[in-house]
């Protein structure tokens, strides 16, 4: 069973609570007139809860994993958090005095002895102790399926993903990447090192190359051309973009490249940006903590076996790595793009017609080898994408959405939106 965080929007950057030590330099502000403490701050301070919060901060994904955290503890006000390296575990009393552990380590055997404390722990990597309660991720499937959905929309027609071979998020974005794939009959190749879970893919800055370069040029170098390549996270696009710098091979006309985790600096940074998606770790952050929360109120929680706890992705960030439609036909692809830039207009496929100087018979054989479906309907599919988007988002009303994607009449739209998903727009509201 598949549960979903149902979060709170980020409005701001969110700050973390005073510590012990910030309480005691107010000390003289909040005392009575005799220097002695007020009752009331000293149930304050006896009713703190102090986390442990074992999760690298060198990575975006991290840091947002943080914020979520601290989010959920600006709201509670008791909660105390203080991060903890993984080399600092093996320090003697480095967890007493805590009061639950929110966790996001590689190695089973540091999962295991972080449980063996005995409090409340959420994991947050799922790869070790399958007995740990309490797991959080994200949702690897729906991740997946947007990259596949994407490529498939763009009419690619060969695909590889690469990411680390028996990791477990890895291993489940593959799968459900190639299952979409599947269903809609083309195949998907993997890149076959196993690289075994390990504190490099927690990292930043050191994991600019493969661990096995020349082995890793060698897969990228076979891939055909204009083969669209899913990474399990933006280090892996980066490795991969790497590659197609050093051996000549255009990107994204040659190979398009889509990671995980919109790290913003890596993605924007790179020598072409790299299209990601945001697998919404602020929100697994607050989930945690939320999780956390309840089990350190009821102790029973932890007798009990879960289902991990899912978050939904935030959504596709599209940069230059992915902007190209793999057509045979010039003019096809410049309408492919035309389409893509101009869904707030009512496009017709007579439009499309006069801007390709080609016949109807033309364009509506070119579509339908293409994509299986004629220009109109492609057309219709794109604005309603869109829509479905803008409707998800839930920031504006039927009326504006509507308007977005090219249809002056609100009731039409909806209509329209109803005869394509089943359901008017107000049920995903």
């Amino acid at each position: 069973m598949v549960e979903y965080a149902s979060l709170p929007r980020r409005t701001r950057t969110p700050t973390y609570p005073l510590t012990q030590k910030t309480r005691c330099k107010t000390k003289s502000t909040n005392t009575n007139s005799t220097g002695s403490e007020p009752a009331r701050n000293r149930c304050q301070r006896a009713s703190a809860v102090k986390i442990a919060l074992v999760i690298e901060s060198n990575r975006e994904y991290g840091r947002e994993v943080l914020k979520g955290i601290a989010q959920f503890a600006c709201e509670r006000k008791n909660w105390q958090l203080r991060l903890i390296p993984q080399l600092g575990l093996g320090e003697k009393n480095a967890l007493k005095g805590f009061d639950g552990i929110i966790a996001r380590v590689t190695n089973g055997e540091t999962l295991r002895r972080l449980k063996n404390r005995r409090i409340p722990l959420v994991d947050l990597f799922l790869q070790g102790d399958p007995d740990c309660p309490i797991g959080v991720g994200c949702d690897n499937r729906r991740i997946a399926e947007m990259a596949a959905k994407y490529f498939l929309r763009h009419g690619f027609r060969r695909f590889a993903f690469c990411g680390y071979k028996g990791t477990r998020y890895s291993d489940e974005r593959f799968s459900a990447f190639r299952k979409v794939l599947g269903d809609s009959g083309f195949s998907c190749e993997e890149y076959p090192a196993i690289e075994k879970p390990g504190n490099i893919i927690l990292q930043g800055d050191r994991t600019m190359r493969p661990r096995n370069m020349r082995r890793f040029a060698a897969w990228v170098a076979r891939l055909p051309p204009q083969t669209a390549v899913f990474c399990a996270n933006d280090i892996r696009a980066y490795h991969v973009l790497r590659v197609c710098n050093d051996i000549g091979r255009d990107v994204p006309d040659d190979i398009a490249i889509m990671g995980v985790d919109n790290d913003i600096v890596l993605c924007s940074c790179a020598s072409v940006a790299i299209s990601s998606i945001d697998p919404n770790a602020f929100g697994a952050g607050y989930a945690a903590a939320r999780l956390l929360d309840a089990a350190i109120a009821d102790p029973a929680v932890l007798r009990k076996r879960h289902s991990v706890f899912r978050v939904k992705p935030t959504g596709l960030i599209e940069r230059k790595s992915t902007t190209v439609f793999p057509v045979n036909l010039p003019w096809m692809a410049g309408l492919l793009s035309y389409i893509d830039d101009n869904t707030s207009k009512p496009i017709t496929a007579r439009d499309l017609e006069s801007i390709a100087c080609v016949s109807h018979s033309a364009l509506h054989k070119a579509f339908r080898k293409a994509f299986g479906i004629s220009a109109g309907r492609y057309i219709l599919a794109e604005k309603m994408r869109k829509a479905k988007q803008l409707v998800d988002d839930g920031s504006l009303l039927v009326k504006e959405i509507a308007d977005q994607v090219g249809f002056a009449d609100p009731k039409y739209f909806c209509r329209v939106y109803r005869a394509y998903f089943g359901h008017p727009p107000s049920k995903h509201r």
